[in-house]
């Protein structure tokens, strides 16, 4: 049985471990333990000192006793733990010109309060049309729609294109996002799926076939940096998709989640640009990009604004203003540039590790990625659920690749966060894998 000493050390050790206490911050004075715990101001001493000689915690001058900068906290285990993680790692935002954004735009904030906006805050919603001009598109402030994140928009532009229909049907560029899938599935909306081949052509037999039987209220798809793989689709899929759209007057849902996170600096212009019938609905975040934690998103609804706007009202009134007033402080005068150029340079750096690593152990990436932070491991000789419970190595973890594609392909893939990849901690995990693949084949 461990002393009251000891079992304080045991508990303070497993609350920093856990992350309760991050590095930097404080723990509890030694009064306070002595009048938590019923025990001595020696005892809380003693145990502060055995914890401080085992690296978990500092004492700092008129601060008391840290967590140190090396303590042993959940944030080792999440570098192990996050290959399957759906957010960019965070060391690779520099979110200081954000932060300094959002202390100067307080400033602003009883005058926004004046009129609560809810399509948005009219200075972020203009400065998005101003980066849109940047960028040699079109759009007008008075379009755009501020959401709760990318989440919101797509759901708005998922609602508004279904609203009425009695059995909604929504055409999907497999594979996809999670979120899409989830949203279709759990609105009861089924799906069409479509997929380009491995020439690079889409076969639109089926779905042709749909939209001549006005069986189809919209197509979903990503077409720049898609999520899971990060390719952007060939520009014969987009032109084609998008002359079915006019074609048979359905709407297209355009996810622009990652199109600001490639590789090369460029960024292409939006499906949305070539729209001239409103028919384009485009779905925006900064969640990815520039602002992670923010929940900021938008949506330019095209000619279904009148009833996203209602929507949007039912199920958030409006977005957050401070988290608006701090984006729109930071796109003014293009500060934001540096920390996104950061970004993704980093993101290129780690994707591309991970594809030189997955490659030497014998799991050639089938797409390279040209963006965003993931790797899409497809075509697998046995399916991911004989490999979930026996990797060989607990450093490995992943998405089992049915979360972005239904059936017998999402079966035999995976979907792997190349941001969060630890060489030397992980290419051991990856050995074991392909080791393991070969054995099931």
């Amino acid at each position: 049985m461990l002393s009251k000493y000891g079992e304080l050390v045991r508990l303070v050790a497993e609350r920093i471990e856990r992350g309760d206490y991050r590095p930097g911050e404080a723990v509890p004075s030694l009064r306070t333990l002595q009048q938590q715990y019923g025990i001595s101001l020696n005892t809380a001493r003693r145990a502060y000192y055995e914890l401080e000689r085992l690296g978990y915690i500092e004492a700092r001058p008129r601060s008391g006793y840290v967590v140190t900068a090396g303590g042993r906290t959940a944030d080792q285990s999440v570098e192990a733990a996050s290959l399957a993680s759906p957010f960019p790692h965070p060391s690779l935002y520099d979110t200081r010109a954000l932060s300094h954004a959002f202390v100067g735009a307080m400033r602003h904030y009883h005058d926004a309060l004046v009129d609560p906006a809810p399509a948005g805050l009219p200075a972020l919603r203009r400065q998005l049309a101003r980066l849109a001009a940047q960028e040699g598109w079109e759009m007008h402030a008075d379009e755009v729609l501020i959401t709760c994140g990318g989440m919101e928009a797509l759901s708005l532009a998922i609602g508004a294109v279904t609203h009425g229909a009695a059995s909604p049907q929504v055409a999907v560029l497999l594979p996809a996002f999670p979120g899409l899938l989830g949203r279709l599935a759990e609105q009861g909306i089924r799906m069409l799926p479509l997929e380009v081949g491995a020439d690079g052509r889409l076969d639109t037999t089926r779905l042709e076939a749909a939209l001549a039987a006005g069986q189809l209220q919209a197509i979903a798809l990503m077409p720049v940096h898609a999520h899971p793989h990060g390719c952007s689709l060939p520009s014969a899929v987009t032109q084609q998709l998008l002359a079915l759209s006019e074609r048979y007057d359905v709407p297209l849902i355009e996810d622009d989640a990652y199109r600001w996170l490639g590789f090369s600096g460029d960024i292409p212009s939006p499906l949305k640009a070539q729209d001239r019938a409103g028919r384009i609905l485009l779905c925006g975040t900064f969640s990815k990009s520039l602002s992670p934690g923010y929940r900021v998103g938008w949506l330019l609804p095209g000619r279904y604004a009148a009833i996203a706007a209602r929507l949007k009202t039912s199920h958030t009134l409006a977005s957050p203003l401070p988290n608006q007033l701090a984006l729109a402080e930071l796109l003014a005068g293009n500060r934001y540039r540096p920390a996104l150029a950061r970004l993704t340079a980093g993101l290129g750096q780690r994707v591309r590790r991970l594809e030189a690593d997955l490659a030497e152990v014998g799991l050639p990436v089938p797409q390279t990625a040209e963006g965003g932070c993931f790797i899409w491991l497809s075509g697998l000789p046995a399916p991911v659920t004989q490999l979930a419970a026996g990797s060989g190595h607990p450093a490995l973890h992943f998405t089992p690749g049915n979360a972005c594609h239904p059936g017998l392909a999402g079966a035999h893939a995976l979907r792997l966060n190349a941001s969060f990849y630890q060489p030397v901690q992980q290419r051991p995990a990856l050995e074991a894998l392909a080791l393991r693949l070969r054995r099931l084949a």
